[in-house]
């Protein structure tokens, strides 16, 4: 029920009444006397508009201003049977990340503007950025590229050629700043003396079961010293669901990060399963890459490829007196809804 007042029980009288009573008149005398009427009728319509604004659209405001803004986006690389693909999930700029949270008709303006045929990107292998590439198509050119079950909204995609290794890409033609990564095979291969036979045991790996876990060893520059940094992974082939608890047994997954001190090489961060009660997902490196330009890259870490809905999971590090702490992270889905 409409409870207000109409324009004859109040001070305020309609603009448009008095414009027609005016013509009516076509006196010049009286135009005069309502002219005051006028200007008054002219306040009283701010004054609405104050208490009855239109209907503004808030997200949509918000999505075109950062979508004006056309800020560099940070994109996961996600592989299937369906093809790979290139899922946006944060804007890089002075304040590092920031996870894209948009409306839907921000996500189809993204989808337009970023993820389109012919559209420029910057692949990274660890930390190191490769020639551009481009987008084949965006999730709406024509078909929707890509579908769940049950999902009426889902985070745009753009289909994808890339090489093996690369987990990051960058929209745009200039790549983020990088910090070289040379290292001696020499020194690298006594780094990983080291670690084997002292610092993985000292973790939880015993020496004697060291030759039933895959390694894999990636330098990478992060200018957290005048060093690379060394990121050493341990992996037991064995898979056993997350959830399953187990009591003195060697853990699943070992990460190791090293980097150069006063006296050579030693762990800066350790990520491991060696909990008594639960397991933690096995996470794998995706590589090193400096978002807020202060010449320091984090590294990027992800969640294994088999665990179910976590394909574009990523845990970053920054690297803060002598070690890594944590620093961001998103653990959104694809589907929005």
């Amino acid at each position: 029920m409409d409870i207000r007042r109409l324009w004859y029980e109040t001070a305020c009288v309609p603009k448009s009444s008095l414009l027609r009573l005016s013509r009516r008149a076509g006196r010049t005398g009286i135009a005069l006397l309502l002219a005051p009427m006028l200007a008054t009728a002219s306040g009283c319509d701010r004054i609405k508009e104050k208490l009855y604004p239109p209907q503004v659209d808030n997200g949509w405001k918000n999505d075109s201003t950062l979508l004006a803004q056309e800020p560099t986006v940070l994109l996961r690389v996600v592989r299937s049977a369906e093809g790979t693909r290139a899922v946006p999930i944060a804007s890089v700029g002075a304040k590092g990340l920031r996870a894209l949270s948009l409306t839907g008709r921000g996500w189809r303006a993204l989808d337009v503007q970023l993820l389109h045929n012919g559209r420029s990107l910057i692949p990274y292998r660890n930390g190191t950025p490769l020639p551009a590439t481009q987008a084949s198509r965006g999730m709406w050119e024509g078909e929707t590229l890509d579908s769940l079950p049950g999902c009426r909204q889902m985070i745009p995609a753009a289909a994808v050629s890339i090489p093996d290794g690369v987990e990051l890409l960058t929209s745009g033609s200039t790549a983020l700043r990088g910090v070289p990564a040379a290292l001696g095979d020499g020194e690298l291969q006594e780094v990983l003396n080291v670690v084997t036979t002292l610092v993985a045991p000292s973790a939880g790996v015993p020496l004697s079961q060291m030759g039933k876990y895959r390694r894999s060893v990636a330098v990478v520059g992060t200018g957290a010293t005048r060093s690379p940094t060394i990121v050493v992974s341990y992996d037991d082939p064995q898979e056993l669901p997350d959830s399953v608890t187990r009591l003195a047994e060697r853990p699943r997954q070992l990460i190791l990060v090293l980097d150069k001190g006063a006296y050579g090489y030693k762990p800066s961060l350790t990520l491991k399963d060696v909990s008594p009660t639960r397991i933690s997902p096995r996470r794998r490196f995706l590589g090193a890459l400096d978002a807020d330009g202060d010449g320091k890259a984090e590294l990027y870490f992800g969640l294994g490829e088999s665990i179910p809905r976590g394909e574009l999971a990523t845990f970053t590090y920054r690297f803060s007196g002598d070690a890594w702490i944590a620093d961001w992270e998103y653990t959104r889905t694809r589907c929005l809804g």
